[in-house]
């Protein structure tokens, strides 16, 4: 649980859901952020984080997954004050539960770095705790568990905090949304940077 308490662009995204567009919403988006991570972790249970060691692989990762937030950074910021930036895309109608969940899927998906947060947290696991194969899907198992129960503790927050706020207060959220995720991304082309 206490991996889940870093409040990142993610969990952003899964509040201005709830917010704007109600708990079922937000609930959709941690769905798909539960699942996208729960991939992440199977994939770092089956090694496929020391793939992503390669500093080629590496970097071109880092990129896109910059890229995408950038993309979704706008398009939230666009979105607030009615000048979404891939508007023409039906897959992401954020008034469609298909939309949310899709966006919350391809804004998880684009941080494959995640893979090696797992695989670290795996390995270490099995080092310190001498795990078993069978204790290791356990602590899979948990580690999904919490992200489900963060991810609709932060829903049923933004579903709060969107049912007493004013719409234009709402917007201005919107708004910084957008804008802190773009920061994210400007901070991991910072610090992919620093690293090469």
């Amino acid at each position: 649980m206490i991996l889940q308490l870093a409040i990142g662009p993610i969990s952003l995204m899964v509040f201005n859901a709830a917010g704007s567009l109600g708990f079922l919403a937000g609930s959709l988006a941690a769905v798909a952020v539960t699942l996208t991570d729960g991939v992440f972790i199977l994939l770092a249970g089956l090694g496929v984080s020391a793939f992503l060691q390669n500093k080629r692989v590496k970097k071109a990762v880092q990129l896109f997954g910059a890229a995408v937030l950038v993309i979704f950074g706008l398009d939230i910021l666009g979105g607030a004050f009615g000048k979404p930036l891939i508007p023409q895309i039906r897959l992401f109608d954020a008034s469609r539960g298909a939309g949310v969940f899709m966006k919350a899927v391809l804004l998880t998906a684009s941080n494959p770095m995640t893979i090696i947060f797992w695989g670290g947290v795996f390995s270490g696991s099995v080092i310190e705790k001498n795990m078993t194969p069978h204790d290791l899907k356990l602590f899979g198992l948990g580690c999904v568990s919490a992200t489900l129960f963060f991810m609709h503790v932060v829903a049923l927050a933004g579903t709060l905090t969107g049912s007493f706020l004013s719409r234009s207060v709402l917007t201005y959220l919107n708004a910084l949304v957008g804008v802190v995720i773009i920061g994210f991304a400007i901070k991991m082309l910072v610090k992919m940077k620093r690293g090469s």
